[in-house]
Formats: structure tokens, sequence, C-alpha cells
């Protein structure tokens, strides 16, 4: 978008600074079981907000396909080779089978089952295509009903095709966040003009989030645990709202330098997303945590995270502007 709307921006920044930190090897479990309620899901949430902010239902399918396929599932095929070759690189540093790891990769990445982080891509491309159908054929009650339909299909589609299960389901469960994000971004519309009030709401949300993410068992929208499904959608769309109202209140009233970082690192989420893990950024900045943590005395395991987390956020930033270089010198790289 030209006109980008900061504070979605600056929710997707806190957003993939929570997977960061839910990635980090020795994050307190309860801190990383109340993260991951709603971390991911907040993205789907936010992609169906921007669906609608951008009035998708009334612009041409194919150029919304063809967009999406450039946006979302060219970077998922191009990282589909590359990951493979770096997890073979690494396991023969390891001295493990690199062959099985290479083929268990590619079958990955044929499946749309996704090596690692990429699973999110293919999840949210097609859960788009679904909400796209649905909204489109709004006046059309027949395209309507099999667009309502569809993910029930392929609910029980996956039960059939086997290999393809996981990332078939997955887009049915992610379709339902994203439909939810494109429903209720009339009310973030309106809301988003009393700023002032919106992070008393926010703080509110999160502390029942708190007890109600207790109440259901450990989740992961990557392997399809949602536990009590009506409570995953209650306590994802609790955390997605919450994050997207403290954003509203953060553009308005936070510093602008501090805003502008997260705007900048939301802007730039789907780059941290794909390498934070596998290009062992994260990894890297562990180590460095720990030569940190073990010179300070006291509170190591709060030391360690938060410099794990700053580290990783530093690095990704360099990386990001040497990218924009690349890109802005290349006729190839221009989008």
């Amino acid at each position: 978008m030209k006109n980008r709307v900061g504070y979605f921006d600056i929710a997707k920044g806190i957003g993939i600074i929570l997977v960061v930190i839910a990635h980090i090897e020795y994050m307190p479990l309860g801190l990383r079981e109340y993260i991951v309620t709603f971390h991911m899901p907040a993205f789907f949430v936010i992609s169906g907000m921007l669906m609608n902010l951008t009035r998708e239902r009334e612009r041409p399918a194919g150029d919304l396909l063809r967009k999406k396929l450039k946006t979302i599932m060219l970077p998922y095929m191009v990282f589909s080779v590359i990951f493979p070759v770096i997890d073979m690189i690494r396991y023969a540093i390891d001295g493990k089978d690199i062959f099985w790891t290479f083929r268990q990769d590619m079958i990955a990445g044929i499946t749309m089952t996704g090596v690692s982080v990429l699973w999110f891509l293919p999840a949210l491309f097609f859960s788009e295509l679904i909400v796209l159908a649905i909204v489109k054929n709004l006046k059309r009650p027949l395209l309507f009903i099999a667009s309502v339909l569809s993910p029930v299909a392929i609910w029980f589609l996956a039960l059939i095709i086997r290999p393809l299960a996981l990332p078939m389901w997955r887009t049915v469960y992610c379709s339902v966040l994203v439909l939810f994000g494109y429903i209720l971004f009339p009310l973030i519309k309106k809301v988003s003009a009393y700023p002032l009030i919106l992070m008393p709401v926010a703080v509110m949300l999160f502390v029942i989030l708190y007890y109600t993410g207790k109440a259901n068992d450990i989740v992961d929208l990557h392997f399809i645990l949602l536990g009590k499904k009506p409570l995953y959608y209650l306590n994802a769309m609790m955390g997605s709202l919450a994050l997207i109202m403290m954003s509203v209140f953060f553009e308005a009233f936070m510093h602008k330098g501090v805003t502008g970082m997260l705007k900048f690192f939301g802007r730039h989420s789907l780059f941290i997303m794909i390498t934070h893990m596998n290009f062992m950024i994260l990894y890297f900045a562990e180590k460095m945590a720990f030569v940190i943590s073990g010179i300070i005395p006291r509170g190591k395991g709060i030391i360690f995270n938060v410099t794990a987390t700053v580290i990783t956020m530093i690095i990704e930033a360099v990386c990001i502007l040497i990218w924009e270089k690349i890109k802005k010198g290349s006729v190839f790289l221009k989008t």
C-alpha cells in the first residue's frame, strides 16, 4: 500500500518481535505459552483487516491473484529451495544424514507443509483466497454458499489426501482468523479515533487472556494444536484486538523514534519471519547472549532473553537495510 496504516505496521512489528521471543530456546515456558495464544493468529487477523481496508472485494480477482502469488507464494517457492540447502550444510557439519534431511525438506516444500517457518506462507495465501471468494460472492447466493462451504470440503478432503492433511487443515483454521479480521475491521476503524481509551481496554483484554489462555491446552497454530477450538479462537481474537488497540495508542502517544522502529519491523515482518531461525540469526544472538549474561552475576535469565531478542532484531535490521540496497540496485528484484 502506498498509504500505509501506521498502527497495523506497529502491530506487526510487535508481533514479529513476539515471534522471535517465542523461538528463544530458554524463554520461560509460561511466557511462551501466553505469547503463542495470539502472536501468529494476529498476523492472519491483520491480513483480513487489510483485505477490507484495501477493498479487495471490489478489485479484479486476476490482479489480486497475481499480486498474492508474487508477494506470498514466490518467496515460499524460493526459500523452499534455499532452506533445504542450508539444512544440508548444517547437518553435514554435524555429521548427520544430509540426504534424508534434504528429502524431508523437499517433501515439506512440495506438499505446502513448509520447511520450518515457511508453513505461514501457503496458510496465508490459501486462507486469503477462501475469504476473498466469500466476500466477492456475497450477492451471488449459490457461489456464496459454495465459498462458505469450501473450508468444510477442504477439511474432509484432507482426511482422504493424508500427505496434504496438515497444510489443508491449516488453511481451514487460518481462514477463520482472516475472515474475523475482515469482519472486524470497521470496528477497529471506528475505535481508532479514540486512542486514549484503547490502552486500558487492551490491558484488560491481555489480563483476561492470561487466565483464559491457561484454561486451554498448549496451543500451536503451526501444528494445529488448538486445544478447545472455541476457546482458542476467543483467545486469538482477544489477543489480536488487544495488540491492534495497543498499537493505535502507541502511534498516537509514543515517541516517534520507537513507533518508527516498530513500523520498520512491521513493514519487514515477513523478511524477519523467514530469516531469523533458518539463517541462524537467532542462534548467533543466543550465543552472544550467553557470553553477556555470563559476565553479569544477577538476573541471568532475564538478561539472556532480552539480549538475545535485541541482538536478533539489530542483525535483522542490518540485513533488511542491505537487502533494500540490493533490491534498489537490481531491476529483477524491484516490486
